[in-house]
């Protein structure tokens, strides 16, 4: 099976993740030195039953590595960002050693992105011999030692299922990146006890397995964990350390009975009941309807660098004294240097630019090096081409949540004629480039991508096949056309962004598809149907089967793109935020 990867917020860069099956989620995190592909007989087996993802920790398989010396909080951050881009709402998750400190952190931070956590060989407040050992360890890997003999002969017996299984454990201890190998390793040896004294608030089903015979992932250290979890259980194996590969079969079921056990039930409680947490995937998502343009905020470092990043907080706050303000998240690589600042500029893109903005939200050495800039009268950035840019002297820095408000007294500003660049329900706005596309279109045909909880509302195509909501535009124009196919719905949906653009030269007209939300209720024609292979092969038209295609996996990401080119083939620009 293949890797995905994707795009996370800064500072975490690149995600690589294996995925397989369809259903509940469950998300497998391995130890140091490994990758996802250790989990690939578990992969195999719970798919069947499950939407399983098996992520690349940050510095290993193709995960984007952590600023040297990260603590396990950061590894635990960058799953909550994992989660929130790959939008799977609340999760099974099993982590296995590092994978299971992880995980554990995670419970601890984050109970409501959980149903169940399973640990597998994890560690737990070692013993003061043993942390002096994985300390010295971590000291020595981060000078480039490496040895890799020694865990290798701790790890495994002489059975040809175990020498197999280390076969391949040292085939990808060698492959593995050395920098993302010592950061994560030195957050190993530092943090068995870093959740420790929280354990008590895991309320969701735990389970703690481990290898009778594995020294530093303990017996007891698994049974301290279930212990003083709400609601833990432990499981003992004949084996080591790596029982997910020496007894990959046992460890499935085990896993499959955790999988069916019943979620937690809150305990009763005399006083009223507190108000359910709150979704953070449909926060972000109710969020995102509101329509904004689009910034690249800049500043310079202490040593004088120019820094910046794409950024859709912004807003005016006064006009005397002129203020503006835009938020800046606390885990952005930008924190410490925008807050210590003397100022900072806005830059208001225009809708040619959203390759700067796509720029300027993923991680990069140099984002500069790519566009053309100035300094301003305050001393900060200035990107040619904008729509207009507001050069500002730091006013005030309010801490608000998970964001730092950077308030910037305007010092200097000019504005152009170039439309802005608009953002909304995570995808770019540019209704003057739009207008003038629609206006030009001759031959053209309009099609309803109509959405509603990860289903699409597929027609009869007359042929035999399935297709979109679709029909030629006439002289009162796309919008028109669009409204005419709703309304024959039946339902209640609003018109939405443009998805796809495509010359479809075989039928000599240019295609236009809308991304429309659906509200509950039963179509006049067709039905909502989930984009599933044997769904696809019913769709008879090449382009839109394959557009579809890209829409089923976009939509499981929660990260989308717009397609511009034609029938065959064409450019997919991401939509991508930063911060």
């Amino acid at each position: 099976m293949t890797s995905t990867t994707l795009q996370l917020s800064e500072p975490f860069g690149t995600l690589c993740y294996r995925e397989a099956g369809t259903g509940e989620p469950l998300v497998l995190i391995h130890g140091v030195g490994m990758q996802s592909a250790a989990w690939a007989p578990q992969l195999e087996a719970l798919s069947k039953t499950h939407r399983v993802l098996a992520l690349d920790m940050p510095g290993h398989g193709g995960s984007s590595a952590l600023a040297a010396g990260a603590e396990l909080a950061e590894f635990v951050a960058w799953l909550k960002a994992a989660l929130t881009a790959l939008n799977t709402g609340p999760v099974n998750l099993a982590g296995h050693s590092m994978g299971a400190l992880i995980a554990g952190g995670f419970a601890c931070e984050h109970p409501d992105m959980l149903r169940r956590v399973a640990l597998l060989n994890g560690v737990f407040r070692r013993s003061d011999q043993a942390r002096t050992a994985v300390l010295a360890r971590a000291a020595e890997i981060k000078t480039g030692k490496v040895d890799l003999e020694t865990p290798l002969s701790r790890w495994f017996g002489d059975t040809p299922v175990e020498q197999q299984a280390r076969s391949l454990v040292s085939n990808w201890l060698s492959q593995v990146e050395m920098e993302g190998y010592a950061t994560a390793y030195g957050a190993f040896a530092r943090s068995d006890a870093t959740y420790a004294d929280r354990w008590q608030q895991i309320s969701c089903p735990l389970l703690a397995l481990t290898g009778d015979a594995d020294p530093n992932s303990t017996p007891a250290m698994s049974r301290a964990m279930a212990e003083l979890a709400q609601d833990g259980e432990v499981e003992v194996l004949p084996g080591r350390h790596m029982v997910n590969l020496t007894a990959a079969e046992t460890v499935t079921h085990s896993l499959l009975r955790w999988l069916r056990r019943a979620e937690t039930a809150p305990t009763p409680k005399e006083t009223p009941m507190a108000p359910a947490p709150l979704d953070p995937r449909a926060l972000r998502d109710a969020f995102g309807t509101f329509l904004t343009g689009v910034t690249v905020v800049t500043s310079h470092d202490a040593e004088g660098a120019p820094i910046g990043f794409t950024a859709n907080s912004f807003s005016s706050v006064s006009l005397d004294p002129p203020l503006v303000l835009v938020c800046l998240a606390n885990t952005s690589r930008n924190y410490d240097a925008l807050t210590q600042a003397s100022g900072f500029a806005v830059n208001i893109l225009a809708e040619d630019q959203k390759d700067i903005s796509n720029t300027f939200a993923r991680p990069s050495d140099d984002r500069f090096a790519a566009v053309d800039w100035q300094k301003g009268p305050q001393g900060a950035p200035i990107l040619s081409g904008v729509s207009a840019w507001f050069d500002c002297s730091m006013h005030k820095t309010v801490e608000a949540g998970d964001h730092v408000i950077l308030i910037g007294k305007v010092e200097g500003f000019d504005t152009s004629t170039a439309p802005g660049l608009g953002y909304a329900r995570g995808a770019y706005v540019t209704p003057a480039a739009e207008a003038e596309a629609l206006a030009q279109g001759a031959n053209l045909v309009v099609s309803a991508l109509i959405e509603r909880a990860g289903e699409v509302l597929l027609v009869d195509d007359g042929n035999g096949g399935l297709t979109l909501p679709q029909k030629p535009v006439g002289r009162a124009g796309a919008s028109a056309a669009l409204t005419e196919l709703i309304a024959a719905s039946g339902l209640e949906a609003d018109p939405g962004f443009i998805y796809s653009v495509f010359e479809d030269a075989a039928r000599e007209h240019q295609h236009i598809s809308f991304l429309c939300q659906a509200a509950d209720g039963a179509p006049k024609q067709g039905c909502f149907t989930p984009l599933s292979a044997s769904t696809m092969m019913e769709v008879t038209d090449p382009a839109l089967r394959i557009m579809l295609e890209r829409f089923a996996s976009e939509s499981r990401m929660g990260n989308y793109g717009v397609f511009y080119g034609n029938q065959i083939s064409g450019d997919v620009r991401k939509i991508v935020s930063g911060s």
